[in-house]
């Protein structure tokens, strides 16, 4: 009976342990993809209207944690642009139209995720699978009103992964 029950916990052990695998993190490969789709939709910004960068960041995010951070744990990278237009009327709504078109004839599925300000800054959002992981580009953008900078934002978000072992990113 007592080998019967050490054969047993160690059938449990061997399969418990074998569920504790987490899968590789995928952020580095995450995180040179969000940031080559960064430039290249920046890129998409006509030169006339002299898009310059006021903020920019690239850096990997973590989902919700219960106590101590682990390795599996819920991971994924964003790199955001934001870019000072030129002060003439309707760059921001040019620059972001250039974009979707740009975007959409790439294949990229648009929608209006999102509207503020009195429907003055506009959010319109890019779904792609890429390798058979799912992307996601936003554009924010303002629409023309005296006194007020013409800008467009730029957000690229990486498919979801674990956080992994290495935690030098945090």
């Amino acid at each position: 009976m007592r080998r019967v029950l050490v054969a047993a916990v160690a059938l449990l052990t061997l399969a418990l342990g074998g569920c504790s695998m987490t899968s590789e993190s995928r952020l580095d490969e995450y995180r040179a993809e969000a940031d080559r789709l960064l430039a290249e939709t920046v890129a998409l910004i006509p030169q006339q209207l002299a898009p310059e960068s006021g903020f920019s960041e690239s850096e990997p995010r973590f989902g919700p944690t219960e106590g101590t951070a682990a390795p599996s744990d819920p991971a994924w990278w964003q790199a955001r642009d934001s870019l000072n237009l030129a002060a003439q009327a309707d760059a921001s709504a040019d620059a972001a139209a250039t974009i979707a078109a740009e975007l959409t004839g790439d294949g990229w599925a648009a929608s209006r995720v999102r509207e503020t300000e009195g429907g003055a800054r506009l959010t319109d959002g890019f779904r792609k699978e890429l390798d058979g992981q799912k992307w996601y580009i936003e554009v924010t953008w303002v629409t023309s009103r005296p006194g007020k900078a013409e800008v467009v934002e730029v957000l690229v978000v990486s498919p979801q992964t674990v956080r992994g072992d290495d935690q030098s990113s945090t």
